[in-house]
C-alpha cells in the first residue's frame, strides 16, 4: 500500500513538472503568430519602425508619416512617457521586431494592439511602477490577468498593457485589451496557428500582412451603399492572405514593399492574367495628367486572354450588368462579338480623373488594339443601333469621330466588373487605342489633352517615376490621393481614414501609391510603392513669396488680367486689354505683342479651345457687344474671326463654356442683360436663343448645369426667389420653376449625391436659409444658418474658373467661409469697408482657396482660415491664380506700380 503511494507520488511530482516545465517552455517560446486576435486581417511588423530616426532612404519618404504606419509608430511612440530616464524605454524598444495588429474598438475606432516581444527570465520590474513625471500607472485585474493602466497626470488615459509568455501588449484601447486577454486565455488558444506565419519573412525592418478575405469583408459591410466599383475589384487581384516586405533595391528609388509569392485561385481576371508576360506600362503617352486613379491589365497574348476572361465575366460583374450583357449578346449575335474581341491587344487601362464640381466623375478607358483592325466600322453600327430618335449618333471631331452609343455599362458588359461606371458611353479612335468614355465632353477634353501632349509621357516628372520605379506588371493600380479625395469619399477607405482622425488630403509623404502583381504558375508577386513624384519645398522656399517677372504696363489694363483658360503649356497663357481696347500678349515679343482689336470690354473668361475643328486652338471671348473667335498659328500670328452679335439692342453680360453636353464639339452659354440665355454652338452661327418666351430677369451668376430625365438642363437662379430648369431646346419641364419667396444673393447649384446616384439642387437665401431640393422639385431640407449680426448676408459662390462653390456670410467688414452643409470653416474680420474684394479658387480637388483684396494688397487663406504665403502680395485690381501641375507652384498675376508681376509660392 505505501509502495503504490509512493509511485503515485512520484508520478503526479513527474506529471506536475513536466505540466509546469511545458507551461513554462511555452510561455518563452511563444511565437507572435499564435497570439493574434481570430479577426486579424491587417497587421504591420517592423524592427525600425520605432526609431525616430528611421528613414527608408536619405531624403526620401519618411515611412512613419505613411498611414497606418504612423498610427503604429505614435502608439509605441507612447511608451517613451513610462520614464524620465530616456535610455530606458530606449533599451525596450531597440532592434525588436513589434506587431501591430489592426483592431476596431467598440466605438467603431481603429487602433492596434501592439506585440512587444521581451528577453526570457530578463527583469522589467520598472514597466510594473514607472517612475515618470509624464504619465500615471495604475492596475487592476481581468480574467486574471493583471493589465496596467497609464494615464496623464491629469487622469486622462493613453494606453494599457499587461504581461503575457514572453511578451508585452499593450493598446490604446482597454477594451480592446481585454477583449484579447479573453481570447489568450481560452483552452482553444494553444493550438491556435495564424494564417500569416507561412509568408512571415525574420529580419524585416518593415511588413505588412493582409488577410484579403476579411478586409474584403469589411469593405462590403463598411461601404457605402454605392462604393467605387473599381475599388471593391481590386482585392480580387490579390490571393487570399499576402505578406509584402521592404525590398533594399527597389527601395533606394521609392520605398517598395514586395512579396515572395503566394499562390492565388484562379478565377476572374487571374485567370486570364495567369501565365500572361508581364509587361511595364507602354501606354504612359495615353494617360492624362489629371488621371486620379489608374487601373491597368497587361497581357502579351490578347486571344488567349479574352478566350479565359469571357467564361469568367458573369462570375465578376453585377446581375443588371449580366443582363445588359445578354441582351446585347441577342441584338449582335456570337459572330460580331467574337470579331470585336479579336482585336484586343496588350493592355486595357481604366483612368478615373480628378473630379470637380461638374455632374460626372469623368472615366477613360484605353483598349489597345491591332492595328488596321476594322473595329470603327462596329462601333458606327453600335451607334447608329442605339441612338434611334436620341440625336446624333456620331459627330465630327479633331478629324475623327465621337460615337454616342447609349447601352447601359458598356464596358463593364465587354470587360467585366472593374469597367463599371459608364452609364452611356462615348467613344472614339486616338491611333492603336479605343477610348471609351462616360461624358462626351470628358472625352472631348482627353483627346485635347492628347493634342496638346498633357499626359505621363511628356510630364518629366511622372516620366521618371515611372521609369525608375515601377516593373513589369499584369495588374496595377496607381492611386494619387489629394486628387482622388472624392472617390475616397464613400466607402471603405473613407471609413478608415474617418475612423484614425486622418486627413489624406494634407500630410501624406507621398504623391502616388501603385500596386502592383505578375502571376505565374498560380502564383502573386506583389508590389506596393510608395512614390514622390517631386521633392518638397525646402525650408527656404515653402511658403515663400517670390517675384517672378514684372513689366512696366500703364496705364492700368482694363478689366483686369485674364488667363487664358485651358491653354495648352504648363503655363497658362496672360492677356490684357489696355484702355484703347487692344488685346495684348504682355510678356512676349515686342512685335508679337497685339492681338486684336476689341468693340467694347471682355466679358467673363477667355477660352482656349478648338472651336473651328482644325486640330488647334483658338481663343474664344465675349465683348459686351459681340462673340470673338482669334485664331493662332503655329508662328504666334493672329487672325480674327468676324464677331457674332446677339440680335440689335441687346448687350451680352456673361459667357460661359459648357463643361459637358450632349451634342456639338465645345458649346458656350450666352446671357444678355435682359435675362436671355443663348446657346452658341459653331463660329460661323448666332447663338441659339433658349427662353424665347420671356426674360429671366435678376438672372444670379453662374447657371450650372445638371441631368435631368436623361437630358441636360440648365440651372437658374432670380434674386426674387424663383428656382428653374431649361432644357437646351428651351423647354422649361415641370414642376419647374419653383417660386420660394425669399431673396437670393447668390445661385443654386447642382450637386451630386453618390450615396444615392442622383442631384440635389443647393442654395442659400439671403437672410441664410439653406435649401436643399430634389430634381423632381421637392424640397427635403431647409434650415436657418447661424447669423453673427444683423447686417450679415449669404449668398453661394462659384469658383473663379466655375468648377465649383461655396458657401459665404459676409458683411461690409468681415466675412464667414460655410461648406456646402452650411458648416463654418473659418471667418475673417477687421476689412476695410468698400474696399475688399474676396475671390474662391478652385484650381484642382487638392489646391482651393480664397484670395482677400483688402485696399491695394492680397491675402491667399486655405479653407481653415490659414494664411497661405509669407507676405501678402501687392495688388490694385485682383489678382489671377493658375498652378503650375506637378511642380506644386502657384503663379499669381497681378497690377501694382504700374507693372504687370508674377509672384511664386509653392504650396507643398
Amino acid at each position: 500500500m505505501r509502495k503504490r503511494g509512493l509511485i503515485v507520488g512520484i508520478s503526479l511530482t513527474v506529471l506536475f513538472a513536466g505540466w509546469w516545465g511545458f507551461q513554462r517552455w511555452q510561455m518563452y517560446s511563444a511565437s507572435v503568430w499564435k497570439l493574434l486576435p481570430e479577426n486579424t486581417f491587417f497587421l504591420v511588423q517592423s524592427q525600425r519602425l520605432q526609431d525616430t530616426t528611421y528613414k527608408v532612404q536619405k531624403g526620401g519618404i519618411e515611412m512613419r508619416e505613411v498611414p497606418l504606419f504612423n498610427l503604429a509608430a505614435r502608439q509605441i511612440d507612447m511608451f517613451r512617457l513610462l520614464s524620465d530616464e530616456t535610455n530606458r524605454p530606449e533599451q525596450l524598444l531597440k532592434g525588436r521586431s513589434i506587431t501591430y495588429v489592426l483592431q476596431k474598438t467598440s466605438g467603431g475606432r481603429f487602433t492596434y494592439l501592439v506585440f512587444l516581444p521581451l528577453e526570457a527570465f530578463q527583469s522589467y520590474n520598472w514597466l510594473e511602477g514607472p517612475a515618470s513625471s509624464k504619465a500615471r500607472v495604475t492596475s487592476h485585474i481581468h480574467s486574471g490577468q493583471k493589465i496596467y493602466d497609464v494615464t496623464t497626470p491629469n487622469s486622462e488615459p493613453l494606453f494599457t498593457y499587461t504581461f503575457f509568455n514572453n511578451f508585452l501588449v499593450s493598446c490604446a484601447s482597454g477594451d480592446v485589451l481585454e477583449d484579447w486577454i479573453r481570447f489568450a486565455r481560452s483552452p482553444l488558444r494553444a493550438t491556435n496557428t495564424s494564417r500569416f506565419e507561412s509568408i512571415k519573412q525574420e529580419g524585416s525592418e518593415l511588413s505588412v500582412y493582409m488577410d484579403n478575405v476579411l478586409l474584403s469583408e469589411a469593405l462590403r459591410n463598411e461601404a457605402s451603399t454605392n462604393p467605387d466599383a473599381a475599388l471593391l475589384y481590386f482585392l480580387s487581384f490579390l490571393p487570399g492572405t499576402e505578406g509584402l516586405h521592404l525590398d533594399k533595391l527597389f527601395s533606394l528609388k521609392n520605398p517598395t514593399l514586395v512579396s515572395k509569392g503566394k499562390k492565388v485561385k484562379l478565377e476572374g481576371y487571374l485567370e486570364a492574367l495567369n501565365n500572361q508576360k508581364a509587361s511595364t506600362l507602354k501606354s504612359a503617352f495615353f494617360i492624362p495628367n489629371n488621371t486620379a486613379i489608374m487601373f491597368r491589365l497587361g497581357f502579351d497574348d490578347g486571344l488567349t486572354f479574352i478566350r479565359k476572361l469571357r467564361p469568367q465575366l458573369s462570375n465578376i460583374s453585377t446581375d443588371s450588368v449580366n443582363q445588359s450583357r445578354k441582351s446585347l449578346l441577342t441584338l449582335l449575335g456570337n459572330a460580331r462579338l467574337d470579331s470585336f474581341y479579336r482585336s484586343i491587344n496588350k493592355e486595357l487601362i481604366l483612368c478615373q480623373l480628378e473630379p470637380n464640381n461638374v455632374l460626372t466623375k469623368g472615366q477613360i478607358l484605353l483598349q489597345q488594339v491591332q492595328p488596321k483592325n476594322g473595329l470603327e466600322r462596329f462601333f458606327k453600327r453600335l451607334s447608329i443601333l442605339f441612338n434611334k430618335n436620341k440625336g446624333f449618333p456620331y459627330e465630327p471631331f479633331q478629324g475623327g469621330y465621337v460615337y454616342t452609343i447609349d447601352w447601359f455599362e458598356l464596358p463593364s458588359v465587354l470587360f467585366g466588373g472593374l469597367f463599371k461606371g459608364f452609364p452611356k458611353t462615348y467613344v472614339a479612335f486616338h491611333k492603336n487605342f479605343v477610348v471609351y468614355a462616360n461624358d462626351s465632353q470628358v472625352l472631348k477634353d482627353y483627346l485635347i489633352d492628347l493634342e496638346y501632349q498633357r499626359t505621363w509621357a511628356n510630364s518629366s516628372i511622372h516620366n521618371t517615376f515611372l521609369e525608375k520605379t515601377l516593373g513589369a506588371s499584369n495588374f496595377t493600380f496607381a492611386i494619387n490621393p489629394r486628387k482622388s479625395k472624392e472617390y475616397m469619399g464613400t466607402g471603405f477607405m473613407n471609413y478608415l481614414f474617418n475612423n484614425l482622425n486622418y486627413d489624406i488630403t494634407e500630410k501624406l509623404p507621398f504623391d502616388q501609391l501603385v500596386f502592383q502583381s505578375a502571376y505565374k504558375n498560380e502564383r502573386a508577386y506583389s508590389s506596393l510603392t510608395f512614390g514622390r513624384l517631386s521633392k518638397s519645398a525646402s525650408a527656404k522656399t515653402l511658403n515663400k513669396v517670390f517675384l517672378q517677372q514684372e513689366q512696366a504696363f500703364e496705364p492700368a489694363p482694363a478689366g483686369g488680367i485674364y488667363i487664358v483658360r485651358n491653354y495648352p503649356s504648363d503655363l497658362e497663357k496672360i492677356v490684357v486689354v489696355t484702355p484703347s481696347r487692344e488685346m495684348q500678349n504682355p510678356f512676349a515679343e515686342e512685335k508679337k505683342r497685339k492681338m486684336t482689336q476689341l468693340d467694347a470690354p471682355i466679358i467673363g473668361d477667355i477660352y482656349s479651345v478648338d472651336f473651328l475643328s482644325i486640330g488647334r486652338l483658338q481663343y474664344v471671348f465675349a465683348t459686351e457687344k459681340s462673340l470673338n473667335v482669334v485664331d493662332e498659328d503655329d508662328r504666334q500670328r493672329y487672325m480674327t474671326l468676324p464677331p457674332v452679335r446677339l440680335p440689335v439692342g441687346r448687350s451680352i453680360r456673361s459667357f460661359q463654356r459648357l463643361e459637358s453636353g450632349i451634342e456639338g464639339s465645345f458649346r458656350f452659354l450666352v446671357i444678355d442683360t435682359g435675362g436671355f440665355l443663348y446657346l452658341w454652338n459653331s463660329p460661323s452661327q448666332p447663338p441659339v436663343l433658349l427662353n424665347r418666351s420671356r426674360p429671366f430677369v435678376d438672372l444670379l451668376l453662374p447657371i450650372h448645369e445638371v441631368e435631368y430625365q436623361g437630358k441636360r438642363h440648365f440651372l437658374f437662379t432670380q434674386a426674387s426667389g424663383q428656382v428653374g430648369l431649361i432644357s437646351e431646346t428651351g423647354v422649361i419641364p415641370e414642376p419647374y420653376k419653383l417660386d420660394l419667396k425669399t431673396n437670393f444673393f447668390g445661385p443654386f447649384f447642382g450637386v451630386f449625391m453618390p450615396e444615392n446616384g442622383t442631384t440635389d439642387l443647393l442654395g442659400v437665401s439671403k437672410y441664410g436659409e439653406l435649401f436643399e431640393i430634389t430634381l423632381g422639385g421637392k424640397i427635403t431640407n431647409k434650415r436657418q444658418l447661424f447669423r453673427s449680426d444683423p447686417t450679415s448676408y449669404f449668398r453661394a459662390r462659384a469658383a473663379t474658373n466655375n468648377r465649383d462653390w461655396i458657401l459665404f456670410r459676409e458683411s461690409e467688414t468681415q466675412f464667414a467661409v460655410l461648406d456646402k452643409r452650411g458648416n463654418e470653416l473659418f471667418s475673417a474680420k477687421g476689412l476695410i469697408e468698400d474696399q475688399n474684394q474676396v475671390q474662391y479658387h478652385f484650381l484642382s480637388s487638392e489646391v482651393k482657396f480664397l484670395s482677400v483684396k483688402s485696399g491695394n494688397y492680397t491675402t491667399l487663406y486655405d479653407l481653415k482660415g490659414n494664411q497661405i504665403g509669407d507676405k501678402p502680395f501687392p495688388s490694385e485690381i485682383p489678382v489671377r491664380v493658375s498652378l503650375v501641375e506637378g511642380y506644386n507652384k502657384l503663379l499669381i498675376y497681378s497690377y501694382a506700380n504700374k507693372k504687370l508681376q508674377t509672384w511664386s509660392l509653392k504650396i507643398r
